[in-house]
Order: structure tokens, then C-alpha cells, then sequence
């Protein structure tokens, strides 16, 4: 997972690289993490209704295996949905090359 430098200094960056960004480009970004966010957060609230779900009916060591299963499948979904997000973004910021 990328600190939030890295990404700030990828976004810098990218800027300086392929010069500034039209109106239209910044919108459709800003429409992109907005939509990317969203999925994320949406993830998020499934897995956390799992997990409540599984503390009705499992306890103990098989409890946190599947609490720890759900939480790795997150955190794939989540890089997956950003690795996504980000070829979109290089997508339209190329569109200005």
C-alpha cells in the first residue's frame, strides 16, 4: 500500500511530466476518486456486516480465521480497486498527449 506521499509526489509528478491538466481532466479525476471511494467504503461495510454476522454464529479460533480470511480479501479488493482506479486516471491524463 502507497503512503500518502508517494502518491502526492506520483501526482506532482505526473503534472510536471505531461504539463497541466485541462478542466475536463480534473473533473473526470475528481469524478474517478469519487466513484473509486465509494466502491472502497462499499467494501468496507459488506465485510464489517460479515464479520458481525459470523460474531452471531462462530466463537473462538474458527471466528478469527474467517475474520482474518474476510479482512485479506479486503485488502485485495481495496488494492485491486486501486490499481484500477489509478489505470483510469494515466488514461485520462494521457488523453491531453
Amino acid at each position: 500500500m502507497k503512503s500518502a506521499l508517494e502518491i502526492a509526489m506520483e501526482k506532482t509528478a505526473g503534472t510536471q511530466e505531461g504539463g497541466g491538466l485541462t478542466d475536463e481532466q480534473r473533473s473526470a479525476i475528481g469524478d474517478l476518486e469519487k466513484e473509486y471511494q465509494a466502491k472502497i467504503a462499499e467494501q468496507e461495510i459488506m465485510t464489517e456486516s460479515k464479520i458481525r454476522q459470523l460474531a452471531a454464529q462462530a466463537t473462538g479460533p474458527e471466528f478469527q480465521e474467517q475474520v482474518h480470511a474476510l479482512r485479506e480479501q479486503l485488502a485485495q479488493e481495496r488494492e485491486r480497486l486501486e490499481e484500477e482506479k489509478k489505470a483510469k486516471v494515466q488514461a485520462v491524463r494521457d488523453q491531453a498527449s
